[in-house]
């Protein structure tokens, strides 16, 4: 695996994320975990990541301006990291039927049941709240 560039290739996938595909967000971050100890495993799920954008290259975000309420999703997978156990918050604002405010993360502590999993979930992504109000109101 040494002749393998995986860490181009996963920094690739980290600008490509950040700055015009937020939606390979959590692929993205469960990659990055093995920078150091990469295997075969590791590189079909880069190879994945890169199928999944070639076939979905023509999708984009689009705002048409006839539905201009706000909406905002919130989910949580309970104890869906293997490694620590943790819950993962994953939340998306959406305005004028597209997405303006989203996050995919580990939750900041250990959860015990599947209702305090989505409690922390809709707390944290409360937090992002006054951004996308700002949004909002300058929108209008």
């Amino acid at each position: 695996m040494s002749e393998v560039p995986y860490a181009s290739v996963v920094s690739n996938l980290m600008y490509t994320m950040v700055c015009t595909r937020p939606d390979i967000a959590q692929a993205v971050r469960v990659v990055t975990r093995y920078m150091s100890n990469t295997g075969k495993e590791h590189w079909r799920a880069i190879k994945w990541i890169l199928r999944y954008l070639k076939r979905s290259s023509d999708m984009t975000l689009c705002y048409d301006g006839t539905d201009v309420s706000l909406h905002r999703y919130v989910d949580s997978d309970f104890a869906d990291d293997v490694d620590s156990w943790r819950s993962i918050t994953d939340y998306v604002f959406i305005f004028d039927s597209g997405a303006v405010s989203w996050e995919s993360r580990l939750q900041k502590i250990i959860v015990l049941s599947t209702m305090e999993a989505e409690y922390v979930a809709v707390t944290e992504s409360l937090q992002g709240v006054d951004m996308v109000e700002e949004f909002y109101e300058r929108a209008w």
